[in-house]
């Protein structure tokens, strides 16, 4: 009866798991994407990205607001008067209602053209600085996603490691019950597992940190398992110094905004001078006037006017304005140079971060095929009993130094090529 009962809930969990087994593999396809698929979701999903796709909006509206102050305006007024000609005698009060219709134009106003002109370069500084956050979280994606492959490979790694040690644990519990070696080698090899047990601890916490980083520039929680379908691969590089350096004078975004940014304060100038200028006005105004509220025999009057106004006068309080505008422009003008040779500093720190990885990638993989060798070697000798349980454990530890030695080299390799990217304001395509 029990063995029935067993049978029949076996099998009924055999069913439910190979009903369940579609939409378990849906849901990992949900969450494993390759870089490509991760570069479509950050670029509509990242908030960073968002909040600038957003000011450019509010820059847009702006400039088109400036542009319309010098467009002609309407009004319309109406309102009821009363007229006490006696205050001895309320009966000679008189009520009338009037209404006007007012169309202004701004003829001559240089404040209005210069906000205007104004308003058009911070709205074309507010689109090069979101050319300039897509750029960034370019290479954010990269960073992160080079560091995801690198912490998946190291706790692959630390995995295989744990495993050489415990069969390292294995091996010398034998050859202590036979009495060829210490106890002493057999508590050490006890250690080594247990401190192979913490380091494979701490990739895991890698691993998941390196996935958070992700969907953190996914704007998803930063719970959500996400797996990377992709390897760290080799890039050649071979681009001379001073390409990159033209590339990064004629790209880099921060260059064209140090620009916008001078003519921004010409412009403020512009506006602080234009106090010293007159303005000049027209306005055609047409109303009626009446006793009655419906306007009956009401009295018309169509009046067009020229204004001119000219406040010429301010005890220097303008010229002040004038020289702080002034001293703004040679700020911005110093800034500008300064900015370009932080650039270029940035770009030659990129070139040698890249080709320092380069050589310490290769390096890397000599040490990688000595160190496996040695390990070979080291087992073979302790095996024939020729070697002790410190050189293997020795040549276990060199040969897992190296393989993470070697993949880090690799990931900062492909990460130092991004970065270049960045510095010379490599344009974005996806």
């Amino acid at each position: 009866m029990n063995q029935a009962v067993g049978s029949t809930r076996f099998g009924l969990c055999c069913v439910i798991a190979v009903l369940l087994q579609p939409f378990t593999a849906l849901g990992a396809s949900r969450n494993s994407f390759t870089f490509e698929q991760l570069v479509r979701i950050a670029f509509s999903q990242n908030l960073g990205l968002k909040i600038e796709q957003q000011q450019g909006e509010v820059n847009s509206a702006d400039e088109a607001a400036a542009f319309r102050r010098l467009l002609p305006s309407m009004s319309l007024s109406s309102g009821r008067n009363q007229t006490i000609q006696n205050t001895n005698d309320p009966d000679n009060e008189l009520t009338s209602y009037s209404s006007s219709v007012v169309i202004a134009q701004p003829v001559y106003q240089p404040s209005l053209w210069a906000s205007w002109q104004k308003s058009k370069l911070s709205k074309q500084r507010a689109n090069q600085t979101l050319e300039k956050q897509k750029q960034t979280l370019m290479w954010q994606l990269k960073r992160a996603w080079f560091t995801l492959l690198q912490e998946k490979i190291l706790n692959h790694e630390a995995k295989e490691s744990l495993a050489r040690l415990e069969q390292h644990k294995k091996n010398a519990e034998a050859f202590y019950e036979s009495g060829k070696i210490w106890r002493n080698d057999v508590l050490q090899a006890h250690v080594r597992v247990s401190r192979g047990e913490q380091d494979l601890f701490a990739a895991n916490n890698r691993l998941t940190l390196a996935k958070s980083a992700i969907n953190l520039l996914l704007n998803r929680p930063v719970t959500l398992p996400l797996e990377a379908k992709g390897e760290m691969t080799w890039q050649a590089f071979e681009k001379p110094f001073n390409g990159l350096l033209k590339q990064a004078i004629n790209n880099r975004l921060e260059l064209k905004q140090g620009k916008i940014d001078v003519e921004l304060a010409k412009k403020d100038r512009d506006i602080a001078e234009s106090k010293l200028k007159p303005s000049v006005n027209f306005s055609l105004s047409t109303g009626a006037t009446s006793r009655h509220f419906d306007y009956d025999r009401a009295a018309t009057e169509t009046v067009a006017s020229l204004n001119l106004s000219w406040n010429f006068w301010q005890w220097g309080q303008t010229n002040k304005e004038i020289n702080a505008a002034d001293a703004r422009l040679q700020v911005q003008n110093l800034t500008l140079q300064q900015q370009r040779s932080i650039i270029l500093s940035e770009v030659q720190s990129a070139y040698l971060t890249v080709m320092e990885s380069k050589k310490s990638l290769t390096v890397s993989e000599q040490a990688l095929k000595q160190a496996e060798e040695n390990f070979r070697v080291s087992q073979i000798r302790y095996k024939e009993q020729l070697g002790s349980s410190n050189d293997v454990l020795d040549a276990q530890d060199l040969l897992t130094q190296t393989k993470t030695s070697r993949v880090s080299a690799l990931s900062r390799y492909l990460i130092a090529i991004a970065e270049l990217d960045l510095a010379i304001g490599a344009e974005v395509s996806f």
